[in-house]
């Protein structure tokens, strides 16, 4: 809304002819409104800040204030920009603010408030004007070219709504530049190259490749930005407003105040992407992309930060969340098994049958027979879960019937029947056949007749020790680790 069109419409409702005194609704029929209107008041007087910043101009009009208005009811003075003035003028006005003529008014403007010294701003009364809302200002252009005639998409008036930044003027100012160079009709791709704007499809091409985890798409779509000569740290910008638009979509209500500057039609097309995003996620957007925005500035190859920026995105959807982990720790630390995490590329059916923690892959053509030959395929199959595979490793297999009997070390019993529902799985594929799976104790491996040291075989065994306990276990499979070295603990001193 405008500054000086509002002090103008103020201007005539203090000095409207119409009734005794000031009103709400000036007529804009008087000789007053029409000549404020027209800029020709005697009484009306508009200064531009900027260019009559000094003491000697506000000296004239402290000296034109002692007298009384020509004809209207009050002499008024609308000072645009006045955080403009220096600090001599403002102490010069500030004796005329403090005990003002009775008829004068005093009306300021200004985009920076906090440039005015607190003097000047205790004797005022301050009035804020908000941005408006990119909706009403898409209505306010479909408003003016259906009043002109002109064919134009709601998707290219939304580009220059949103390019007004809440501005009704600018958006009219580029309403115009868009008309002068289209005619009466008005193509979206023609608004994008006139404006210089960003392309909405590259970012929910951006934030579409993010979200699946597609590193080919983000080095294809920073090939595009080259081809179209977009700035990168513009994009970059973009980017980063368009992601905040996902989170205000995730986290406020449809009816929130939060979301006005998002078209509907732009709504439904984002509300996806937002709800594949968690709240942790576009936090590490944020940052990587601010970051990335910083870098851009003195980056000597700014196409290779941006790709690295964007593959970080990519990357960081396959990070397991923070909450996911520690229930998966405490999980560890109460002796449960951890579930299996879903992975965004896993299409397989869902089976009636508990499923294993973690997929194997697809079992080798031609289903073996055997025991043996069964166990050496689960050995095979288990090569993403060394935790299942060690049991199995030193286990003797036997067939009965339609059940497969595991005999595994004692040390790996508990650890094996926790887990019988993923061996069972891994039987079953390797068998091409369901099959019952039985754990059972077997013989205690023979440790080495020669050990090369005492302090060497002291370190193995509390290696094998900690690598038997199931939290340990699991623990290797959540990180994807192996234990190096193994210290025995110091017993604690006591305290005298």
């Amino acid at each position: 809304m405008g500054k000086t069109t509002t002090a103008r419409i103020l201007a005539k409702a203090l000095n409207c002819a119409k009734g005794d005194g000031p009103t709400p609704d000036p007529c804009g029929h008087c000789p007053s409104c029409k000549e404020i209107k027209a800029g020709g008041s005697l009484d009306v007087q508009e200064i531009d800040g900027a260019t009559n910043n000094g003491v000697e101009q506000v000296r004239e009009l402290r000296e034109s204030a002692r007298y009384n208005p020509a004809r209207d009811r009050f002499k008024i003075w609308i000072i645009d920009e006045v955080h403009m003035l220096s600090t001599g003028a403002f102490n010069a006005l500030l004796k005329t603010l403090e005990e003002p003529p009775p008829r004068v008014k005093f009306i300021f403007a200004t985009t920076e408030y906090h440039k005015i010294p607190d003097t000047i701003l205790s004797r005022c009364q301050q009035y804020d004007f908000r941005m408006i809302p990119a909706r009403e200002l898409l209505a306010h252009l479909r408003k003016v070219a259906e009043g002109e005639k002109i064919r134009v998409s709601d998707e290219a008036l939304g580009k220059v709504a949103r390019a007004a930044d809440g501005s009704v003027r600018d958006a009219l100012s580029l309403f115009d530049q868009v008309l002068a160079f289209s005619g009466n009709e008005v193509r979206d791709e023609e608004v994008t190259a006139l404006l210089g704007l960003i392309d909405r499809e590259l970012l929910l091409k951006a934030s579409s490749a993010a979200v699946a985890g597609d590193s080919l798409a983000v080095l294809e779509l920073v090939e595009g930005l080259a081809d179209y000569g977009a700035d990168y740290r513009n994009f970059t910008r973009e980017l980063l407003l368009h992601f905040r638009e996902l989170l205000l979509l995730k986290l406020a209500p449809e009816e929130s105040g939060l979301l006005s500057s998002i078209l509907p039609e732009e709504r439904a097309r984002m509300k996806p992407l937002a709800e594949a995003f968690s709240e942790e996620d576009l936090l590490r957007v944020f940052d990587v992309l601010t970051r990335a925005e910083t870098d851009l500035r003195l980056a000597p190859d700014p196409r290779v930060t941006l790709e690295l920026a964007l593959l970080k995105l990519v990357q960081m959807r396959r990070l397991m969340p923070f909450v996911e982990l520690v229930d998966r720790v405490e999980r560890l630390a109460g002796g449960a098994a951890s579930p299996p995490r879903p992975t965004p590329s896993d299409t397989r059916p869902t089976a009636p049958s508990p499923a294993p923690s973690v997929p194997p892959p697809p079992a080798p053509a031609g289903p073996p027979e055997g025991a043996s030959a069964i166990l050496a395929a689960m050995i095979e199959l288990s090569a993403s879960r060394p935790s299942l595979g060690q049991p199995l490793r030193s286990a003797a297999p036997r067939l009965e019937g339609d059940t497969l009997v595991l005999e595994v070390a004692p040390d790996y019993v508990a650890f094996a029947s926790m887990h019988l529902d993923e061996y069972r799985e891994l039987a079953k594929r390797a068998a091409g056949r369901a099959l019952k799976v039985r754990v059972g104790a077997g013989a205690v491996p023979s440790e080495p007749e020669a050990p090369p040291s005492p302090d060497q075989v002291k370190r193995e065994r509390l290696r094998k020790e900690a690598e038997r306990e199931p939290a340990v276990q699991e623990a290797l499979d959540l990180f994807e680790g192996k234990v190096v070295d193994v210290r025995e603990a110091k017993p604690a001193k006591e305290s005298a």
